[in-house]
């Protein structure tokens, strides 16, 4: 029997794709010509607000498969139908991509080794990396769920609150040392294990563990995980606040301080300690806000962030190129603007071409392969806290 639809996560999953498209819109204008210092530091404002994309994408994926776990995992049906719904859609966009770059051609074996590389790296595109990495918590997903339910059964609920906190200060407490390890897996130079800590560090999954086991702790314990942030509700918001202006200065002084003007945001990374704190808070003020956008935001918002959920992820897979169609309209159009409706601008044109391009897509007999979910849903027959199946979209978050 079906368990009841978690709708804050629906549109959770709509916000989610809209920041990343934001970032990507981001760093496009952050080195277009005439970019003023002054700008950098509203970019810096925009990015902040986004960054919980990833992470938030994460947490989804481990929520929804705990919070969905029968009970038994028959692990050749499971990766198969992610394989189906998640890699294979990559695939075909990698390929895609890579026509259109005019870095393919079928007729050289060389490229063709060059596809399969890319297949297994994800370097294809700047976004790619992230399916790349999320993949591997399907893979490894019997050992997640063998620890996970083996500490849930054999714990009392004190133990596991404890055992999770402790994870997370271990997280914050391995971005600080990443450069170490890299450099020591480095040094032992052992075939694509060395790589992984090194050049393809940023999609290591290891690096990003405790957002999925902080949604598996909310998928198993929905009920809990949304009454304990409403009694956390202020403390949460207060380390958000904190860190989030933490962040922010790190990247006001980054920009300040360049010699030639560049507008850069290397101390906004994912990978580091005050970050992953960051990070941490966004996941629960986001949750909680997609939780307030859920009970008042009305059934226009709610269907339509929703919807965007629903067929966000083959909408990520293109989005970069639905950017490319938004700067060309932004170099005739918008290029006297300023620099803020420039972006947005930009933001919204990608979004629009990317979200609706999916659900025609979705339509085809072959749909599924090219944006992972086939037919078409109706957002508007989705009524809040409403029993229904679980959603029709992919686990990947998106």
């Amino acid at each position: 029997m079906s368990k009841q639809r978690i709708p804050e996560i629906e549109r959770l999953r709509g916000m989610a794709f809209l920041a990343v498209v934001l970032q990507h819109s981001i760093a496009h204008y952050s080195v277009a010509p005439g970019m003023t210092a002054n700008d950098g530091l509203m970019m810096g404002f925009l990015l902040m607000a986004t960054k919980f994309a990833v992470p938030v994408f994460i947490f989804i994926t481990g929520m929804v498969l705990f919070y969905n776990d029968k009970g038994r995992l028959h692990y050749g049906r499971f990766i198969k139908r992610r394989f189906g719904d998640i890699y294979v859609p990559f695939a075909v966009w990698t390929l895609i991509t890579l026509l259109i770059n005019h870095k393919f051609n079928p007729a050289l074996i060389g490229d063709w080794k060059y596809l399969g590389e890319v297949w297994l790296t994800g370097k294809a595109s700047s976004h790619f990396w992230y399916i790349i990495m999320l993949f591997q918590f399907y893979l490894l997903y019997p050992l997640f769920r063998s620890a996970i339910l083996g500490i849930k059964e054999r714990c009392g609920i004190r133990t596991q609150l404890t055992i999770l906190v402790l994870s997370g200060l271990l997280y914050v407490g391995l971005t600080g040392v990443i450069n170490d390890i890299g450099h020591w897996m480095g040094s032992l130079s052992i075939p694509v294990w060395s790589k992984l800590f090194t050049t393809y560090a940023d999609r290591n999954a290891l690096y990003y563990f405790f957002y999925f086991a902080l949604g598996a702790a909310a998928g198993l314990y929905h009920a809990t995980w949304i009454k304990w942030l409403r009694k956390a509700r202020p403390a949460i918001w207060l380390v958000f606040a904190f860190t989030f202006g933490w962040m922010l200065m790190q990247a006001v002084n980054e920009i300040r301080s360049a010699e030639d003007g560049a507008i850069t945001f290397y101390s906004l990374s994912l990978l580091r300690p005050m970050m992953a704190l960051f990070l941490i808070s966004s996941i629960m003020v986001m949750y909680d806000t997609a939780g307030w956008i859920t009970r008042h935001a009305g059934a226009r918002t709610n269907a339509l962030l929703t919807s965007i959920g629903v067929y966000s992820y083959g909408a990520y897979l293109m989005h970069l190129l639905t950017l490319r169609i938004s700067y060309a309209v932004d170099e005739y159009l918008l290029i006297g603007m300023p620099s803020l409706v420039r972006i947005l601008s930009s933001w919204i044109i990608s979004v629009a071409i990317a979200y609706a391009a999916t659900r025609l897509l979705a339509k085809l007999p072959f749909g599924k392969w090219l944006v992972g979910i086939a037919g078409a849903r109706n957002p508007r027959s989705i009524r809040p806290y409403g029993k229904s199946h679980p959603s029709a979209g992919t686990t990947t978050g998106m």
